[in-house]
């Protein structure tokens, strides 16, 4: 179990290093959809030639790179949507052993088998070069690529998922949601932030205390 949870620890920190490239191609998706909202008005307007069909396409191919392989992500800090009223009620081993059976018996086979489709798509698309039927769109096959390498990237996760429920189950895993993990963090923050309001306040008892003794003296 050990080894398998390091496993997951580092199927982790790789979901956290994805979760930082789709920071970043979120602002990029933001900044090509402003551009298309200005180049439009300056377009109609000022008679430029900013927008294209490329560009608007560009703006949804990186809302698909979010969307797609932003899902491990997600699964990763427990934020994905729960439809739900029991789960978080539930103490730890029983969220747990729900997690492992869902994982396991839904998420994990319905990766499979959107991959087992999606790939033959993928390669239908890459093998004639398939491109957008509109004038200067871009290919196709690249953002029918992020299909099956999203649902690789979630099948990862959902082993790491399951790997973490079932370390809770057998004790060698404190298992939490990121709900709960928010609250230790706060409440760190909030011993952290009064040991250093005691600090100071031991730090300044030396300095009245000879303030008092220098006013002693000058009294005397």
């Amino acid at each position: 179990m050990p080894a398998l949870l390091g496993l997951a620890r580092a199927i982790d920190r790789f979901s956290s290093w994805l979760g930082v490239l789709i920071g970043g191609v979120t602002l990029l998706m933001i900044g090509v959809g402003l551009f298309n909202v200005f180049g439009r008005f300056a377009d109609r307007y000022l008679g430029t030639e900013f927008s294209s069909n490329s560009l608007l396409e560009l703006q949804w191919y990186l809302f698909s790179v979010i969307f797609l392989l932003g899902g491990a992500y997600v699964l990763s800090l427990d934020e994905h949507v729960r439809v739900d009223v029991l789960y978080g009620r539930l103490p730890p081993k029983r969220r747990a052993l729900i997690n492992l059976v869902g994982t396991v018996l839904f998420l994990l086979p319905f990766c499979v088998i959107v991959l087992w489709v999606a790939i033959p798509w993928f390669g239908l698309s890459y093998g004639i070069q398939e491109s957008s039927s509109d004038p200067g769109g871009l290919l196709r096959w690249p953002i029918k690529l992020l299909l099956p390498v999203g649902f690789v990237f979630l099948l990862i996760q959902g082993v790491s998922e399951a790997i973490k429920a079932a370390g809770a189950l057998t004790g060698h895993y404190e298992y939490r949601t990121q709900d709960e993990l928010d609250e230790v963090e706060a409440l760190a923050a909030d011993v952290q932030l009064d040991r250093a309001g005691l600090d100071g306040l031991l730090v300044g008892l030396p300095d009245e205390a000879e303030e008092q003794m220098k006013n002693n003296q000058r009294n005397n």
